[in-house]
Protein backbone atom coordinates (compact mmCIF):
# COMPACT_ATOMS: atom_id res chain seq x y z
CA UNK A 1 0.00 0.00 0.00
CA UNK A 2 1.20 3.86 -0.47
CA UNK A 3 1.83 5.28 2.41
CA UNK A 4 -0.48 7.52 4.75
CA UNK A 5 0.21 11.15 5.12
CA UNK A 6 2.06 11.67 8.27
CA UNK A 7 0.51 13.38 10.85
CA UNK A 8 0.92 16.88 10.91
CA UNK A 9 4.05 18.16 12.88
CA UNK A 10 2.17 20.45 15.65
CA UNK A 11 -1.70 21.08 16.31
CA UNK A 12 -1.73 24.48 15.31
CA UNK A 13 0.07 23.91 11.94
CA UNK A 14 -2.45 25.47 10.03
CA UNK A 15 -3.24 28.01 12.47
CA UNK A 16 -2.46 30.44 9.67
CA UNK A 17 -5.16 29.16 8.12
CA UNK A 18 -7.44 29.91 10.98
CA UNK A 19 -6.60 33.04 12.41
CA UNK A 20 -5.33 36.18 10.69
CA UNK A 21 -5.23 38.43 13.87
CA UNK A 22 -1.01 39.38 13.83
CA UNK A 23 -2.28 41.07 10.14
CA UNK A 24 -4.35 43.75 11.68
CA UNK A 25 -2.69 46.87 11.77
CA UNK A 26 -3.08 48.63 15.22
CA UNK A 27 -5.47 45.60 16.93
CA UNK A 28 -6.31 45.26 20.52
CA UNK A 29 -6.14 41.70 21.70
CA UNK A 30 -6.42 40.47 24.80
CA UNK A 31 -3.11 40.49 26.80
CA UNK A 32 -3.50 42.01 29.75
CA UNK A 33 -3.57 45.66 29.79
CA UNK A 34 -0.17 47.32 28.76
CA UNK A 35 1.32 44.89 26.87
CA UNK A 36 1.88 44.79 22.79
CA UNK A 37 -0.53 44.23 20.30
CA UNK A 38 -0.11 41.12 18.56
CA UNK A 39 0.30 43.12 15.69
CA UNK A 40 2.88 45.37 17.03
CA UNK A 41 4.77 41.87 18.23
CA UNK A 42 4.56 40.51 14.66
CA UNK A 43 6.12 43.15 12.94
CA UNK A 44 9.10 43.35 15.02
CA UNK A 45 10.07 39.78 14.81
CA UNK A 46 9.98 40.07 11.32
CA UNK A 47 12.25 43.20 11.92
CA UNK A 48 14.31 40.68 14.22
CA UNK A 49 14.50 38.02 10.94
CA UNK A 50 15.24 40.94 8.29
CA UNK A 51 18.20 41.91 10.70
CA UNK A 52 19.84 38.64 9.96
CA UNK A 53 21.84 38.54 7.12
CA UNK A 54 21.16 34.90 6.56
CA UNK A 55 17.96 34.37 7.34
CA UNK A 56 17.10 37.75 5.35
CA UNK A 57 19.09 36.27 2.53
CA UNK A 58 17.67 32.65 2.65
CA UNK A 59 14.57 31.85 4.49
CA UNK A 60 12.86 35.07 5.35
CA UNK A 61 10.27 34.74 2.22
CA UNK A 62 9.56 31.18 3.00
CA UNK A 63 8.84 31.79 6.32
CA UNK A 64 5.04 32.82 7.62
CA UNK A 65 5.07 34.27 11.05
CA UNK A 66 1.50 34.86 13.21
CA UNK A 67 1.21 36.17 16.53
CA UNK A 68 -1.87 35.71 19.02
CA UNK A 69 -1.97 36.20 22.41
CA UNK A 70 1.76 36.80 22.85
CA UNK A 71 2.38 33.48 21.47
CA UNK A 72 4.29 33.45 18.07
CA UNK A 73 3.63 30.64 15.27
CA UNK A 74 5.84 30.46 12.63
CA UNK A 75 5.42 27.98 9.52
CA UNK A 76 6.70 27.72 6.36
CA UNK A 77 10.09 25.82 5.23
CA UNK A 78 14.16 26.75 5.92
CA UNK A 79 16.99 25.06 5.11
CA UNK A 80 18.46 23.06 8.12
CA UNK A 81 18.99 23.53 12.14
CA UNK A 82 21.57 26.20 11.66
CA UNK A 83 18.75 28.53 10.13
CA UNK A 84 16.08 27.04 12.88
CA UNK A 85 18.47 28.42 15.40
CA UNK A 86 19.48 31.89 14.12
CA UNK A 87 15.56 32.41 13.86
CA UNK A 88 14.65 30.98 17.33
CA UNK A 89 17.70 33.29 18.67
CA UNK A 90 16.40 36.56 17.21
CA UNK A 91 13.23 36.15 18.22
CA UNK A 92 14.20 35.37 21.72
CA UNK A 93 15.30 38.69 22.26
CA UNK A 94 12.43 40.37 21.76
CA UNK A 95 10.52 41.72 25.08
CA UNK A 96 6.23 40.41 24.95
CA UNK A 97 6.74 37.34 23.74
CA UNK A 98 5.28 34.50 25.97
CA UNK A 99 6.18 31.62 23.56
CA UNK A 100 7.32 30.70 20.33
CA UNK A 101 5.34 27.71 18.59
CA UNK A 102 7.67 26.23 15.93
CA UNK A 103 6.52 24.41 13.20
CA UNK A 104 8.93 25.32 10.29
CA UNK A 105 10.25 22.30 8.15
CA UNK A 106 13.29 21.61 7.75
CA UNK A 107 15.13 20.89 4.48
CA UNK A 108 17.41 18.51 6.33
CA UNK A 109 15.10 16.37 7.95
CA UNK A 110 12.74 16.18 5.57
CA UNK A 111 14.66 14.70 2.72
CA UNK A 112 16.24 11.69 5.36
CA UNK A 113 11.97 11.48 5.75
CA UNK A 114 11.83 11.09 2.21
CA UNK A 115 14.48 8.68 2.14
CA UNK A 116 13.41 6.40 4.73
CA UNK A 117 10.02 5.82 2.95
CA UNK A 118 11.22 5.07 -0.63
CA UNK A 119 13.28 2.28 1.04
CA UNK A 120 10.83 0.03 0.56
CA UNK A 121 10.94 0.45 -3.24
CA UNK A 122 14.42 0.33 -3.47
CA UNK A 123 14.50 -2.39 -1.65
CA UNK A 124 11.42 -4.56 -3.71
CA UNK A 125 13.07 -3.42 -7.04
CA UNK A 126 16.65 -3.55 -6.50
CA UNK A 127 17.29 0.07 -7.13
CA UNK A 128 18.65 3.65 -5.51
CA UNK A 129 17.04 6.93 -5.38
CA UNK A 130 19.02 10.27 -4.19
CA UNK A 131 16.55 12.75 -3.00
CA UNK A 132 17.15 16.31 -2.12
CA UNK A 133 14.80 19.43 -1.12
CA UNK A 134 14.88 23.03 -1.08
CA UNK A 135 12.31 24.71 0.87
CA UNK A 136 10.08 21.94 0.99
CA UNK A 137 10.62 21.21 -3.45
CA UNK A 138 11.68 17.81 -3.42
CA UNK A 139 13.74 16.57 -6.17
CA UNK A 140 13.86 12.87 -6.69
CA UNK A 141 16.42 11.41 -8.67
CA UNK A 142 17.56 8.07 -9.64
CA UNK A 143 17.39 5.13 -12.46
CA UNK A 144 14.19 2.32 -12.00
CA UNK A 145 13.43 -0.55 -14.58
CA UNK A 146 9.82 0.87 -15.71
CA UNK A 147 7.72 4.02 -15.60
CA UNK A 148 5.40 2.15 -13.23
CA UNK A 149 8.30 2.33 -10.55
CA UNK A 150 8.76 5.63 -11.53
CA UNK A 151 5.86 7.30 -10.55
CA UNK A 152 5.80 4.51 -7.59
CA UNK A 153 8.21 6.67 -6.22
CA UNK A 154 6.70 9.93 -6.77
CA UNK A 155 3.97 8.65 -4.89
CA UNK A 156 5.43 7.62 -2.06
CA UNK A 157 7.57 11.07 -1.69
CA UNK A 158 4.55 12.81 -2.21
CA UNK A 159 2.52 10.87 0.58
CA UNK A 160 5.01 13.35 2.88
CA UNK A 161 2.60 16.26 3.98
CA UNK A 162 5.17 18.48 4.40
CA UNK A 163 6.43 18.29 0.82
CA UNK A 164 5.65 20.88 -1.29
CA UNK A 165 6.10 18.82 -4.60
CA UNK A 166 7.69 16.26 -6.19
CA UNK A 167 10.17 16.97 -9.19
CA UNK A 168 10.92 13.92 -10.36
CA UNK A 169 13.70 13.17 -12.54
CA UNK A 170 14.05 9.61 -12.04
CA UNK A 171 15.21 7.90 -15.26
CA UNK A 172 14.38 4.59 -16.51
CA UNK A 173 16.55 2.74 -17.75
CA UNK A 174 17.68 2.53 -21.46
CA UNK A 175 15.93 5.56 -22.08
CA UNK A 176 16.97 9.19 -22.06
CA UNK A 177 16.16 11.54 -19.36
CA UNK A 178 13.88 14.84 -20.59
CA UNK A 179 14.08 17.84 -18.55
CA UNK A 180 11.24 18.82 -16.75
CA UNK A 181 10.22 22.11 -18.62
CA UNK A 182 7.59 23.64 -16.31
CA UNK A 183 9.00 25.27 -13.54
CA UNK A 184 7.74 24.66 -9.74
CA UNK A 185 4.83 27.54 -9.17
CA UNK A 186 2.49 27.95 -6.72
CA UNK A 187 0.77 30.79 -7.38
CA UNK A 188 -0.43 32.94 -4.28
CA UNK A 189 -4.48 32.89 -3.56
CA UNK A 190 -5.34 36.86 -4.17
CA UNK A 191 -2.41 37.48 -6.52
CA UNK A 192 -3.59 39.41 -9.84
CA UNK A 193 -2.94 37.56 -12.76
CA UNK A 194 -2.53 39.46 -16.21
CA UNK A 195 -3.56 38.23 -19.78
CA UNK A 196 -1.40 39.42 -22.82
CA UNK A 197 -4.34 42.32 -23.36
CA UNK A 198 -4.09 43.91 -20.53
CA UNK A 199 -7.26 42.04 -18.61
CA UNK A 200 -6.48 41.00 -15.00
CA UNK A 201 -8.24 38.43 -12.75
CA UNK A 202 -7.40 36.93 -9.03
CA UNK A 203 -6.49 33.47 -7.58
CA UNK A 204 -9.23 31.98 -6.03
CA UNK A 205 -7.91 28.38 -5.60
CA UNK A 206 -5.08 26.36 -7.24
CA UNK A 207 -5.55 22.79 -9.03
CA UNK A 208 -3.33 19.79 -7.56
CA UNK A 209 -2.22 17.00 -8.58
CA UNK A 210 -2.36 14.71 -5.59
CA UNK A 211 0.79 12.39 -7.12
CA UNK A 212 3.54 14.98 -6.56
CA UNK A 213 1.43 17.85 -4.92
CA UNK A 214 2.12 20.03 -7.88
CA UNK A 215 -0.13 22.68 -9.03
CA UNK A 216 -0.97 22.52 -12.83
CA UNK A 217 -3.91 24.70 -12.86
CA UNK A 218 -5.57 28.05 -10.96
CA UNK A 219 -9.09 29.13 -10.83
CA UNK A 220 -8.61 32.82 -12.09
CA UNK A 221 -11.74 34.94 -11.23
CA UNK A 222 -12.34 38.60 -13.33
CA UNK A 223 -14.12 40.29 -16.06
CA UNK A 224 -13.07 38.38 -19.34
CA UNK A 225 -14.23 39.02 -23.02
CA UNK A 226 -17.73 38.82 -23.76
CA UNK A 227 -18.36 39.92 -19.68
CA UNK A 228 -16.59 42.70 -20.60
CA UNK A 229 -19.22 44.22 -22.74
CA UNK A 230 -21.90 44.38 -20.02
CA UNK A 231 -25.04 44.99 -19.67
CA UNK A 232 -26.61 48.42 -18.46
CA UNK A 233 -28.70 47.60 -14.72
CA UNK A 234 -32.54 48.41 -14.90
CA UNK A 235 -33.37 51.71 -13.29
CA UNK A 236 -30.02 53.76 -12.36
CA UNK A 237 -28.32 53.13 -16.01
CA UNK A 238 -25.11 52.26 -14.57
CA UNK A 239 -23.17 48.98 -15.53
CA UNK A 240 -23.69 45.69 -13.86
CA UNK A 241 -20.24 43.94 -13.87
CA UNK A 242 -20.51 40.36 -14.55
CA UNK A 243 -17.14 38.28 -13.43
CA UNK A 244 -16.50 34.80 -14.04
CA UNK A 245 -13.96 32.36 -13.15
CA UNK A 246 -11.29 30.63 -15.87
CA UNK A 247 -9.60 27.43 -15.27
CA UNK A 248 -5.69 28.94 -16.48
CA UNK A 249 -2.92 25.74 -17.06
CA UNK A 250 0.27 26.71 -15.61
CA UNK A 251 2.22 25.83 -18.88
CA UNK A 252 0.57 29.15 -19.93
CA UNK A 253 2.21 31.09 -17.08
CA UNK A 254 4.90 33.75 -18.16
CA UNK A 255 6.36 35.23 -15.21
CA UNK A 256 4.82 34.41 -11.53
CA UNK A 257 5.88 36.34 -8.40
CA UNK A 258 4.10 36.23 -4.97
CA UNK A 259 2.66 39.36 -6.04
CA UNK A 260 1.63 39.19 -9.69
CA UNK A 261 1.17 36.71 -12.42
CA UNK A 262 1.71 37.26 -16.22
CA UNK A 263 0.00 34.59 -19.06
CA UNK A 264 0.99 34.22 -22.37
CA UNK A 265 -2.17 34.40 -23.73
CA UNK A 266 -5.08 36.79 -24.57
CA UNK A 267 -7.98 36.25 -22.09
CA UNK A 268 -9.97 35.52 -25.23
CA UNK A 269 -8.60 32.21 -25.74
CA UNK A 270 -10.76 30.00 -24.49
CA UNK A 271 -9.53 27.04 -26.84
CA UNK A 272 -6.48 27.12 -23.76
CA UNK A 273 -7.81 29.14 -21.29
CA UNK A 274 -11.80 27.66 -20.29
CA UNK A 275 -14.50 28.46 -18.02
CA UNK A 276 -14.29 26.59 -14.44
CA UNK A 277 -16.47 23.89 -14.34
CA UNK A 278 -17.26 22.61 -10.63
CA UNK A 279 -17.76 18.82 -12.37
CA UNK A 280 -14.16 18.94 -13.33
CA UNK A 281 -12.74 19.27 -9.83
CA UNK A 282 -13.12 17.56 -6.31
CA UNK A 283 -12.23 18.65 -2.62
CA UNK A 284 -9.70 16.35 -1.28
CA UNK A 285 -10.68 14.85 2.00
CA UNK A 286 -10.49 16.50 5.34
CA UNK A 287 -7.13 14.64 6.57
CA UNK A 288 -5.31 15.54 3.52
CA UNK A 289 -2.62 18.18 4.51
CA UNK A 290 -1.59 20.82 1.60
CA UNK A 291 1.80 21.92 0.66
CA UNK A 292 2.42 25.04 2.18
CA UNK A 293 1.57 27.64 1.63
CA UNK A 294 -2.26 26.57 1.05
CA UNK A 295 -4.98 25.57 3.34
CA UNK A 296 -7.30 23.12 2.76
CA UNK A 297 -10.10 25.67 0.85
CA UNK A 298 -7.92 26.48 -1.28
CA UNK A 299 -6.80 23.50 -3.32
CA UNK A 300 -8.75 21.07 -5.78
CA UNK A 301 -7.62 17.83 -7.40
CA UNK A 302 -8.66 16.85 -10.99
CA UNK A 303 -12.25 14.77 -11.04
CA UNK A 304 -9.93 12.28 -12.92
CA UNK A 305 -8.11 10.75 -9.99
CA UNK A 306 -11.37 10.69 -7.69
CA UNK A 307 -12.10 7.65 -9.50
CA UNK A 308 -8.80 6.02 -9.81
CA UNK A 309 -6.99 3.57 -7.42
CA UNK A 310 -5.03 5.80 -5.32
CA UNK A 311 -3.96 3.40 -2.46
CA UNK A 312 -2.17 1.26 -4.78
CA UNK A 313 -0.68 -1.96 -3.97
CA UNK A 314 2.58 -2.65 -5.33
CA UNK A 315 3.15 -6.04 -6.24
CA UNK A 316 6.98 -6.64 -6.63
CA UNK A 317 6.72 -9.82 -9.16
CA UNK A 318 4.02 -7.07 -11.55
CA UNK A 319 7.59 -5.21 -11.96
CA UNK A 320 10.29 -7.25 -11.66
CA UNK A 321 13.66 -6.27 -13.14
CA UNK A 322 14.99 -8.34 -16.08
CA UNK A 323 19.04 -8.73 -15.80
CA UNK A 324 20.18 -6.16 -18.71
CA UNK A 325 23.37 -8.22 -18.96
CA UNK A 326 23.80 -11.78 -18.54
CA UNK A 327 24.78 -12.56 -15.10
CA UNK A 328 24.86 -8.93 -14.34
CA UNK A 329 22.47 -7.59 -11.69
CA UNK A 330 20.89 -3.95 -12.59
CA UNK A 331 22.08 -2.88 -8.67
CA UNK A 332 25.57 -3.71 -10.14
CA UNK A 333 25.54 -1.94 -13.50
CA UNK A 334 23.77 0.95 -11.41
CA UNK A 335 26.95 1.14 -9.05
CA UNK A 336 29.56 0.60 -11.55
CA UNK A 337 28.51 3.57 -13.46
CA UNK A 338 27.35 5.78 -10.20
CA UNK A 339 27.80 9.60 -11.26
CA UNK A 340 24.65 10.65 -8.62
CA UNK A 341 26.78 9.69 -5.96
CA UNK A 342 25.33 8.46 -2.40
Amino acid sequence: MLPDQKPRTGPDELMRCRDTIQSIPGERDDHNEGTKSDSALAHEVGRALRNDDVVRAIEYDQIDVRVKNGIVHLSGHIVNSSSQSRIMNAIRTLPGILDIHNNLVLDEKLTLEVATSLAPLEHSYDCKFFTGASHGILSLNGIVSNEDVKMLAEKYAAGNPNVRGVVNNVRVLGSELVPQDQPFLQPVIGETIYFLDGISGIVKQVIINPHNRRVTAMAVQGIFDEQRNELPSLSDGKTRRSEQIVTVPMDLVRYLTKASGFLDINSTDRDQCRDFDTASFYKPNSDWVPPYPYCPNDVLFPVEYQTEYVQVTYAPQQFLFKETLEGTSFKEQFFANDSLGG
